[in-house]
């Protein structure tokens, strides 16, 4: 694993135990005393604060794109079966820069290009909390579809115009780019701190995999996540 990403995981996980540090007691207490544990038959909707590592695309014929690190974020929810197991959804965006390097039949370099790639994932998530208590560790697993969207133009662009009330005579236009819908697998591991009954942190480090349909193999990125989960 690289220096930086056990260094990001350490400050995630140090920033998670320094914020509950500030907590009084008698929240926590108060939390224990209502429910012990506190998860078990309750909804938890999350706020994801998200950070992908760079990361390599291998293509056909020595072709291949270097994908940028950026932040991104999204909503989810899910279901506290029991004070251990959790299932929800999870939905995310992220918009990154990247550097494409297209080659010829015989695998030299052709020609280099940049651009922004735009992606969206629905996912079905799974969560197990390793204790039961208001601090706990966790692993989790997801299943889902990954949009993607390239920002390259695959077709002739349209253009339209309409008289509107408050504008007068306005135009606009639409510009086709490749896309595409791929399967996602996820897994990660972490750790949760309950703050109290209402709200709830928790760091984690995942890995996904995406199944690019021109990929030359199934790419993998490194995903650093903080969460805001507000309890329902």
């Amino acid at each position: 694993m690289k220096r930086s990403t056990m260094t990001r995981l350490a400050v995630t996980f140090a920033a998670i135990v320094w914020f509950a540090a500030g907590i009084p007691s008698a929240d926590a207490q108060s939390f224990t005393t209502v429910r012990p544990g506190g998860r078990g038959g309750t909804w938890d909707f999350f706020l994801p604060l998200s950070y992908a590592d760079s990361a390599r695309i291998s293509g056909q014929n020595g072709s291949s794109v270097d994908v940028n690190a950026d932040w991104g974020f999204g909503f989810g929810f899910g279901y506290n079966f029991n004070d251990h197991f959790q299932l929800g959804g999870l939905l995310t965006w992220n918009s990154r820069s990247y550097d494409a390097l297209a080659t010829g039949n015989t695998g030299t370099a052709t020609s280099q290009y940049s651009n922004v790639m735009y992606t969206s994932t629905l996912m079905v998530n799974a969560v197990y909390y390793l204790l039961s208590g208001n601090i706990t560790p966790f692993v989790s697993a997801g299943v889902g579809i990954t949009y993607v969207d390239t920002n390259i133009q695959n077709g002739p662009g349209t253009s339209y115009c309409w008289y509107d009330p408050w504008w007068g005579y306005v135009c606009g236009g639409y510009t086709p780019t490749k896309t595409e819908n791929d399967i996602s697998y996820s897994a990660g591991i972490g750790l949760r701190m309950d703050i109290n009954r209402q709200f709830s942190m928790q760091g984690s480090y995942n890995k996904s995999w995406i199944d690019i349909s021109k990929a030359s193999s199934t790419p993998d990125f490194d995903i650093w996540r903080l969460d805001f989960l507000f309890r329902m």
